[in-house]
């Protein structure tokens, strides 16, 4: 028999808490989550599907949307590029404010109509727009909120709207009717753009160069090596509409670029390029045999002016024979009657001037090549052999080296045979015995052969560049050249004795000038540079560009005697044509022949100053190949318009005579007391005065641009002791086919040949 026992029930455990556990997590509630999820990340991919399907079909829709609210959100503000002025503060190139006429249709379509027939009517009334045009407009571009209509506007015209715009509002709030009281002017606003501008046109064209339109980027000149200082930096303007749809502004202001003061003279400039032109148009005089002739109207492959002050670098102009519009530097036409080929140096080149008709033919890329070359900077930016005004330099090199002294006596029979090549003196004649100071005055090739031999192979070198040959001066202007020189191994005799005269070379117009101001000044090489100053937009000095002495060229003993020379060199020399009477002007010509040697093409020049005592201003004119002349081998077609270019000068910068006149003017006669006239009373007749003519001012520079800078000073130049015709050079050795590549590169053999 069994036995039952009595169990105790089982009760459930409770944990040390006393608290009962809890069941795990329901099934049927892991289900509920498990779709949630799911459904949760099906929206999440139908929303990712449905903005991948806007993104691809209405894009261009959406982009021109944000790009509006951009435009309107948010605006660019014009910097305004900074001025350049030359040293007296004459303005050579600035920036003026111009304005856009903005349309804003959204709000001009806004508040019920209230705004659109004012607007349109004022715009209409003060302009003189089509109004179905503008209602055309509105209709096509209702969404838009920037829309320009006009570019461009004075700041005139701008005002005479806004007037407008005011008087509209001032007589409707004076009516009685809430309608007409709330009709106003809305939705027109003017954007702020500015313009460059050069007032002269092509006054310094080469030195300034020209900006694009919206003042970013300078090319050429000044705009373009001192673009970082000239452009300044945008401002923002950020906009929303308030309750009343009145657009609300936060503005950051632009930065302007900074002004660049020149060292550039306007007024000399303007004589420069006066004179260039009048000698191009109706031709020059001289004197001859003491009489006066005139040359034909001077045309040439270039012609080059360049005036320094040479007791501290600054550059006061610079020129060449086809100036341009920095206001429209694209403009074919300043290409009339310029060289087809003018920067080819090759033989027989056809050197027809350009005509209308040679422009009109022209494929784009020829059209931009022709005003590439028109751009550039002969002063700088081109080479070729210097000839006779080396001279100087090579006895200046030779008496600090103690090679020749001043009362060393030199004996020309009227050439040598240097290497295997003859080489005649420039007249084809012999000079016999001459002082080194004849040799000057004579412009002797014979002479100087002998002083490069004695200066040697390795001072001609060392000296070429002490005076700053085959090395870029650093001028402060784009695309300078180097020029081309023999390294000293490459060096034979020929090279020396050519190169003692200023052939089988090259240099540029702005390392010869340099090298002759250090030259005459005492022998120092200054930095030459064209600017002065930087200054802010609101007048505070930011760099200042003092003299910069370079090194030392020549010692002060030799450079006295130099000035002594070179004053000798016009009094009783090759320079007579340049004499000016009352003034101690120096100087020195130069005959280049061209590649080639056969006595045809040649570059001519003339490097000068006043006064010899004291030089206070240099000036150098070079005339590359003279066209359509009877001979171009005649220095007097460069010194003649050196010497025109000179008489103008000295009035104006005050310099004055420091000799006794030789043909001062003369005393006008003082007219004899007359009786006066009477009447039948006895009483004197008086007559009426004239009425005085108004003639309005005009910029045509006949006087210089502020006004008359002097009259030319008395006297002839005098013709005693002239030898215009210069006639010296003739550097060629006879029969030399080949003779120096002007485009080559003697440290590879190029032009090796004298």
């Amino acid at each position: 028999m069994t036995r039952s026992r009595n169990r105790k029930a089982v009760r459930p455990r409770r944990n040390r808490a006393g608290k009962k556990k809890r069941r795990p997590f329901a099934q049927y509630m892991r289900r509920k989550l498990a779709f949630t999820f799911a459904l949760v990340t099906l929206a999440l991919f139908a929303l990712a599907m449905v903005l991948l399907t806007i993104s691809r079909d209405k894009n261009d829709e959406y982009t021109k949307i944000i790009f509006a609210q951009q435009d309107y959100d948010s605006r660019t503000i014009a910097f305004r590029r900074g001025d350049i002025v030359d040293r007296n503060g004459t303005v050579l190139a600035t920036t003026t404010r111009l304005y856009n006429l903005i349309l804003d249709p959204v709000i001009m379509t806004s508040g019920e109509g209230k705004y659109l027939d004012t607007t349109l009517d004022a715009l209409v009334q003060c302009y003189g727009y089509d109004r179905s045009e503008l209602e055309q407009l509105l209709a096509e571009k209702a969404d838009s909120r920037y829309v320009i209509y006009q570019k461009e506007m004075s700041e005139e015209d701008m005002n005479r709207f806004v007037e407008l715009k005011n008087q509209i509002a001032k007589e409707n709030s004076k009516k009685a009717d809430k309608e007409e009281k709330e009709k106003r002017v809305a939705g027109v606003w003017f954007e702020t753009k500015y313009k460059r501008v050069y007032p002269y046109n092509d006054l310094a064209c080469w030195l300034l160069g020209f900006s694009r339109d919206d003042s970013s980027v300078g090319s050429y000149g000044i705009e373009q090596y001192y673009n970082d200082e000239l452009v300044g930096v945008n401002g923002r303007e950020y906009g929303y509409l308030n309750d009343d749809s009145n657009l609300e502004r936060v503005l950051r202001p632009a930065e302007d670029g900074n002004t660049v003061i020149t060292t550039i003279d306007a007024t000399l400039q303007r004589i420069v390029q006066n004179k260039i032109a009048e000698a191009q148009s109706t031709g020059l005089t001289y004197q001859k045999d003491g009489e006066t002739q005139t040359d034909p109207a001077l045309q040439a492959l270039n012609i080059g002016v360049m005036v320094m002050d040479p007791n501290n670098g600054e550059i006061l102009a610079m020129a060449g024979e086809a100036p341009f519009d920095c206001n429209n530097p694209a403009d074919l036409s300043a290409l009339l009657g310029v060289s087809s080929n003018k920067y080819d140096i090759g033989l027989n080149v056809d050197h027809t001037p350009y005509t209308q008709e040679m422009l009109d033919a022209m494929s784009d890329e020829q059209k931009m090549n022709a005003l590439t070359e028109l751009w550039k900077n002969f002063g700088i930016s081109y080479t070729y052999e210097p000839g006779s005004t080396t001279k100087s330099l090579t006895v200046a090199a030779a008496l600090d080296e103690d090679t020749i002294q001043v009362t060393d006596e030199f004996d020309c029979d009227g050439g040598e045979v240097v290497g295997s090549w003859p080489i005649s003196c420039n007249n084809g004649r012999a000079h016999g015995p001459q002082s080194l100071t004849q040799t000057l005055e004579n412009s002797c090739n014979d002479a100087l052969i002998e002083i490069g031999r004695r200066l040697g192979r390795h001072n001609m070198s060392r000296y070429q560049s002490i005076f700053g040959f085959g090395s870029l001066t650093g001028v402060d202007l784009p695309g300078e050249e180097k020029g081309i020189i023999y390294q000293e191994e490459n060096m034979d005799v020929s090279t020396v004795a050519t190169n003692a005269f200023g052939q089988n070379y090259n240099v540029t117009m702005i390392q010869q000038i340099s090298a002759y101001c250090s030259l005459i000044n005492g022998g120092t090489y200054y930095q030459p540079h064209i600017v002065r100053q930087i200054k802010s937009s609101s007048g505070a000095l930011i760099k200042e560009y003092d003299k910069e002495e370079v090194r030392e060229t020549t010692s002060t003993g030799t450079s006295a005697y130099m000035r002594e020379a070179l004053l000798s060199v016009v009094d009783n020399g090759t320079g007579g044509n340049v004499k000016i009477d009352g003034f101690e002007v120096w100087g020195k010509t130069g005959t280049a022949e061209k590649r080639g040697r056969d006595k045809t093409n040649y570059v001519l020049s003339f490097i000068g100053g006043v006064p010899a005592s004291n030089p206070q201003v240099v000036l150098y004119v070079v005339v590359d190949t003279p066209l359509g002349v009877e001979t171009q081998a005649q220095s007097r077609h460069a010194s003649t318009l050196w010497r025109e270019i000179m008489k103008e000068m000295l009035p104006y910068m005050n310099l004055f005579p420091t000799r006794p006149l030789q043909n001062p003017p003369e005393e006008p006669e003082t007219p004899a007391p007359t009786e006066p006239e009477t009447d039948e009373n006895g009483n004197p007749v008086t007559e009426p005065e004239p009425a005085t003519a108004y003639h309005e001012e005009e910029d045509d520079f006949s006087n210089g641009i502020f006004g008359n800078p002097g009259q030319e000073p008395e006297g002839a130049v005098d013709p005693d002791n002239e030898n215009p015709d210069g006639g010296e050079d003739g550097a060629d050795p006879d029969g030399d086919p080949n003779g120096e590549d002007q485009g080559g590169d003697p440290d590879d053999g190029a032009g090796a040949v004298p």
